[in-house]
């Protein structure tokens, strides 16, 4: 029985399939008629509803048939959000001919009436003065000056203004800050935009001075780095630093994770951890593992990586711990294993950052691998 990878038939679906996973494609979908049966079902699914569930071994228990007509009973009690979803292990592959499994059976959905809904976060920071003051800027559209620098807040980006005869006595730093979800934007007096995830923190200066640009950060902050070959920005972070002339690059380092994460979206950059470093081209991630301090460079999908500013959550083939781990961060949620092999579960999503998280939790527990109960802002996770 011929095989093919999953990923083929998602790509297949969303109609994003390179010339050569074409070819791939039509050779086993020509291979037999049950194949080509078995595609045009998922095919009728996908359209239907919006997402797809990768086939496994367990799925030997029920009819199609019976599947669809569950599927369309739930989809007429709720509305889905989602556009797809999968579950696979590294190197799953689609069994040709295995029917979708009872993954609908059971009344545990956390969609429940009863269930409070898990609202994602918004444009919430703090900005402090050089003075210590300190500037809610949540849904406050302003105007301030610091150092004769203009300040202005839109309510969701905060942008500084340097008059080109203004001349600063000394580094004057301004310090934003976001809470549990929470995010902002901010464009500074070079020009440079970034934006600030839930949990991060910028110090900056109102307008840079000396031969080099240097801002500190922690948790996730993008970077799109105005271009001056004469003045290299530099972003000191608790672990790492990432030394630029002009870019587009997205860094993760927050306390209470195991690795420090560098994604370079275009142009170059120079990371230094401690003893190692590392030049990125784009399209390339440098991860720094803290607990044995080593320091790594792979090729990697950067949309994963950078979606989030652009509300989006964009995850392949990521264990279930780490998604929750970035999710608690912006849904102000806290998670608990019951089972720690539920950490290991793995999962595809691609789904809007600002919808009810409760529908992705309901995605995934529809797969009958995983279990999730809901109390307030915590998240108990068990096995099935």
């Amino acid at each position: 029985m011929k095989q093919i990878e999953w990923d083929i038939i998602e790509r297949k679906l969303e109609g994003v399939l390179s010339s050569d996973e074409e070819i791939r494609f039509r050779e086993w979908v020509e291979a037999s008629e049950k194949n080509e049966v078995y595609f045009h079902k998922l095919e009728t699914f996908y359209k239907e509803n919006g997402f797809v569930k990768e086939i496994t071994g367990q799925d030997v228990d029920m009819s199609w048939g019976k599947f669809t007509e569950q599927l369309k009973e739930e989809k007429r009690r709720k509305r889905r959000t989602l556009r797809y979803w999968a579950i696979s292990g590294v190197a799953a592959c689609l069994l040709v001919g295995v029917l979708i499994s009872t993954w609908m059976g059971g009344d545990n959905s956390v969609l429940s009436e009863e269930t409070k809904t898990i609202v994602a976060g918004g444009s919430k920071a703090v900005l402090w003065l050089s003075n210590g003051e300190k500037v809610e800027l949540e849904n406050n559209v302003d105007e301030l000056k610091e150092a004769s620098v203009r300040i202005v807040n839109s309510g969701s980006v905060l942008s500084y203004e340097k008059n080109q005869d203004t001349v600063l006595k000394g580094r004057v730093m301004n310090k934003v800050e976001t809470p549990r979800g929470g995010e902002y934007g901010i464009t500074l007096a070079d020009g440079t935009r970034v934006y600030l995830g839930a949990l991060s923190k910028i110090e900056y200066p109102v307008a840079f001075d000396g031969a080099k640009r240097v801002v500190k950060a922690s948790g996730e902050v993008y970077f799109d780095v105005a271009r001056d070959t004469a003045h290299p920005f530099v972003v000191e972070m608790t672990n790492l630093d990432v030394e630029v002339l002009g870019t587009s690059f997205n860094v993760r380092d927050y306390a209470d994770e195991d690795y420090v994460e560098a994604t370079l979206v275009s142009g170059k950059i120079k990371v230094n951890a401690g003893k190692e470093s590392c030049i990125l081209e784009p399209n390339y991630q440098a991860v720094l593992d803290k607990k044995n301090n080593t320091l790594e460079t792979k090729e990697v999908d950067v949309s994963e990586f950078v979606d989030w500013k652009s509300g989006k959550l964009n995850v392949r083939n990521r264990r279930l711990e780490d998604i929750l781990n970035r999710l608690s961060k912006w849904y102000d949620v806290y998670v608990f294993y019951v089972n720690e092999e539920a950490k290991d579960i793995r999962f595809y999503a691609n789904i809007d950052r600002y919808s009810d998280m409760n529908e992705l939790l309901d995605k995934f527990e529809k797969t009958g691998q995983v279990e999730f109960r809901v109390k307030g802002n915590v998240i108990n996770v068990m096995m099935k």
